[in-house]
C-alpha cells in the first residue's frame, strides 16, 4: 500500500522465537532503518540487544489496539517497526493491523517482514513431529469462544493431523488444557505429545509425555509451551518424536 506525498512508512516484523539471531536479515534491515519501534514488552525486551538508540515504546497485553494506532499514526512521517513475537501472521499483530486499515480506510506504505514461527523453531527440538500435513489450534479463548476452538480439535483428531497446540494454559485458564488433554485422549486415545518450553529462550526444555501424563501433571504446560499432538502416523523412538512422509513406501531406506 503507498500513500502519496508521504515519507513515512510502516514495517510489520516477526522477531522470531527469541534469540535475535534467529532475526532474519531483512528484519534486521528493517530495524536498523526504523526510527520508532513498538511491541509488546516481551518481545521488545527478546530484542533490546539490537534496537539500541531507537525511540523504543512497550507495552502490554490487551494493549494491542492501541500499539496499531499509534504505529500507524507515527508511520504518516516517520520510518515504524511494530515488532510481533514468531511471525506477525500467525497469532501475532497483523490481522490487526490489516483490520485496522481496512476499517478506516487508511492508506500507508508498509511492509511485512515474516518470522520464525514457534512451531518451526519447537518441532525439530523433538525430532520431526511435523513433517507434512498439520493442524494447528490455539487454546487461547480471549478471543475465540471455547466452544468454537473445541470444535476445531476435534475436527483436527478426526482428521489425523499432528495437531500443534499454541498458548496451551496460563495461570487464568488452565482448565482449557485439561479440557483439550481430554479431548485428545476421547478422540485419539493415550498418544505421545511432545512439549516444547522456550525454544531457542533461556531456559530450553523438551520433552515427550502421554496425554494420561499430562492430565496428572497439568502444571509442567504453560504459556511459553508449545505442544506437539501425535498424528496417525507419528512414531516415538529412542526418545525423538517422527511423523513419516511416506518415502519408506517408494524407495528402500535400509543400507
Amino acid at each position: 500500500m503507498q500513500s502519496q506525498g508521504k515519507k513515512g512508512k510502516l514495517y510489520v516484523i516477526g522477531t522470531g522465537p527469541g534469540d535475535p539471531e534467529l532475526l532474519t536479515v531483512r528484519a534486521m534491515k528493517a530495524l536498523n532503518e526504523a526510527e520508532y519501534i513498538l511491541g509488546h514488552r516481551k518481545y521488545i525486551e527478546m530484542i533490546s540487544g539490537v534496537i539500541k538508540g531507537k525511540k523504543v515504546i512497550k507495552s502490554g497485553m490487551g494493549r494491542e489496539v492501541e500499539r496499531v494506532k499509534l504505529a500507524l499514526e507515527l508511520a504518516k512521517d516517520s520510518v515504524v517497526a511494530l515488532v510481533s513475537g514468531g511471525d506477525p501472521s500467525i497469532y501475532g499483530i497483523y490481522s490487526l493491523v490489516e483490520e485496522y486499515i481496512l476499517k478506516n480506510d487508511l492508506s500507508v506504505e508498509m511492509e511485512i517482514i515474516p518470522g520464525v514461527t514457534a512451531l518451526c523453531a519447537a518441532s525439530p527440538l523433538l525430532g520431526s513431529p511435523v513433517s507434512g500435513d498439520h493442524a494447528v489450534i490455539s487454546l487461547s479463548d480471549l478471543l475465540t469462544p471455547w466452544e468454537e476452538i473445541e470444535r476445531r480439535l476435534i475436527h483436527a483428531l478426526r482428521g489425523g493431523f499432528v495437531v500443534v497446540i499454541y498458548n496451551p494454559s496460563s495461570r487464568k485458564r488452565k482448565s482449557n488444557l485439561i479440557w483439550a488433554m481430554e479431548i485428545v485422549l476421547r478422540v485419539r486415545g493415550d498418544v505421545y505429545v511432545g512439549i516444547v518450553r522456550d525454544a531457542f529462550r533461556d531456559g530450553e526444555s523438551s520433552m515427550v509425555m502421554r496425554v494420561s501424563e499430562i492430565l496428572k501433571e497439568p502444571e509442567i504446560v504453560d504459556m511459553s509451551t508449545i505442544l506437539f499432538v501425535s498424528g496417525e502416523e507419528t512414531i516415538f523412538e529412542r526418545g525423538r518424536m517422527l511423523t513419516p512422509r511416506g518415502y519408506a513406501g517408494r524407495y528402500s531406506l535400509q543400507v
